[in-house]
């Protein structure tokens, strides 16, 4: 391939969609030419990799790679496309392009983190020029540790210990490149490598990844159910940010009312994504002046939960199948696979968890206090093991990432680092009327009417609930307490 710039280097585009704040990107554009690659990665026998993509995040990846795609050709940069073994991939496209550095944003899983170490070696045994940037996180994990120790096992001090550092400045938008002859186009296309975006299988309902959950059971769900909720790409996610504000408003008090569209960002799939980093986030955050300050503050803190949880899941190699508290190993759950399809089908006769699990089926998303609620109505009232719910919303959630979602299912069943205490139980009914009295949130979801579901409607016909919560809970203290003793 010619090319009259001094330089030619090779972008290996994750999970960072975008073209603004794109340190990798920058910094490849002002060393001259660039070309885009992003691979559908498959674990190897080895188990080096990322964690393959769930059924409703790959709807949501091949959507906004679509957007990638555009928004890079506007800047004259070309994005490759690719499925198979990235250590392959990777050493394989940067011989046969030619190229002379390969950048990338660090990942910090560590399955992905050894893969990205081994292919960083290849290439540079090859003699190329290979650049890890920062760009998912505002902290690097391995720059803070509490005193006398190794990492930060618990939130609080965690957030005090960064939540003041600098974070650097938001990059612009590179400058655009000499688009490329045709005679360059037809030449990267023409290697047994390059596939077209369509031809990656990100939309065929199989491979789900993770065991033999939703897309296994509807293949394909997305297509009439989450497709119509949202419009990813980096694009979208830009114009999203400009509305910031109306997100933060109020949000101190109003976060935990699941039944307020506006109590939450929405922000959280454009994050899992990179479709906006965290430092964007952050920065625009702090710029709005017009938001009161605990409101904003309170915002802030569940931005640095994020960090947290990548924090934790860089030290810890099996955050996703291990308990971090090693009692939990013993912990006595129950294999009751007919409890657990209730809970999956959102038929469990618990109206906030119905309706929860009603929300992330139709739309791939669910509010924050009612992922709580239907986390430990799982784990505390059926006794069945977190990993379930882990991997079923891994499959369902369009902002399921490596971290969050193992780390938030280990709090809340109380397995994990800074974990809520064993012994307090979710009850789903008090924590209906508290955060959704009128059954606004339950009404909708459950398909009661516009006004809600009314007490009345409750006692007509409802289907009975399949556990009695007062007694489970009962049973998940008692076994709480032969778990503790086991451990002694």
């Amino acid at each position: 391939m010619s090319h009259d710039r001094e330089s030619l280097t090779l972008v290996w585009f994750r999970d960072d969609l975008r073209v603004e704040d794109h340190e990798a990107l920058s910094a490849a554009c002002g060393d001259g030419q660039v070309i885009g690659l992003w691979i559908r990665e498959c674990r190897g026998d080895d188990g080096l990799g990322p964690r393959p993509l769930g059924g409703a995040a790959r709807w949501w990846a091949h959507e906004s790679l679509r957007v990638l795609e555009t928004e890079l050709a506007q800047l004259g940069i070309p994005l490759l496309f690719a499925a198979g073994s990235a250590a392959d991939i990777v050493p394989q496209a940067a011989a046969d392009l030619k190229v002379d550095a390969v950048r990338w944003s660090r990942r910090y899983a560590p399955a992905a983190r050894r893969l990205d170490a081994q292919i960083k070696t290849d290439l540079a045994d090859a003699g190329r020029a290979v650049h890890s940037h920062t760009g998912a996180l505002l902290v690097e994990p391995w720059t803070v540790s509490p005193q006398g120790g190794d990492f930060y096992k618990v939130f609080t001090p965690f957030f005090n210990a960064v939540r003041d550092r600098e974070v650097g400045e938001v990059l612009p938008l590179p400058d655009e490149q000499s688009p490329l002859t045709q005679a360059d186009r037809k030449h990267l296309d023409n290697h047994s490598w390059v596939r077209d975006l369509d031809d990656l299988g990100l939309l065929d309902g199989t491979d789900t990844g993770s065991g033999s959950f939703a897309s296994a059971r509807t293949p394909q769900w997305w297509r009439t159910t989450v497709a119509g909720h949202w419009n990813p790409g980096c694009r979208e996610a830009a114009r999203e940010l400009d509305c910031l504000s109306d997100g933060l408003d109020g949000y101190a008090d109003s976060h935990d009312v699941p039944a307020d569209p506006d109590s939450t960002s929405g922000l959280s799939p454009r994050l899992r994504f990179g479709e906006l980093s965290p430092r964007q986030l952050l920065a625009a955050a702090l710029d709005i002046p017009e938001v009161r300050d605990d409101d904003r503050q309170a915002w802030i803190r569940q931005l640095y939960w994020r960090e947290f949880s990548w924090h934790l899941t860089y030290h810890l190699p099996a955050v996703e199948s291990e308990p971090m508290r090693p009692e939990f190993a013993s912990f006595p759950y129950e294999d009751d696979l007919e409890a657990l399809d209730h809970w999956c089908s959102g038929t469990t006769g618990i109206d906030l968890v119905d309706a929860g699990m009603a929300q992330l089926w139709q739309t791939g998303w669910m509010h924050n206090r009612v992922r709580m609620a239907t986390a430990s109505f799982l784990t505390k009232n059926l006794l069945i093991h977190w990993w379930h719910g882990e991997q079923w919303f891994w499959d369902t959630l369009v902002d399921a990432d490596e971290a969050n979602n193992p780390v938030s299912w280990q709090w809340v069943a109380g397995c994990g680092a800074d974990a809520a205490p064993y012994f307090r139980i979710f009850n789903p009914e008090r924590q209906r009327e508290r955060f959704d009295p009128d059954y606004e949130y339950v009404g909708r979801w459950l398909g009661r009417g516009p006004g809600g579901l009314t007490r009345a409607e409750r006692s007509q016909g409802d289907r009975e609930p399949i556990v009695d919560l007062k007694a489970s809970r009962q049973a998940a203290l008692a076994a709480y307490d032969r778990m503790k003793s086991e451990a002694k």
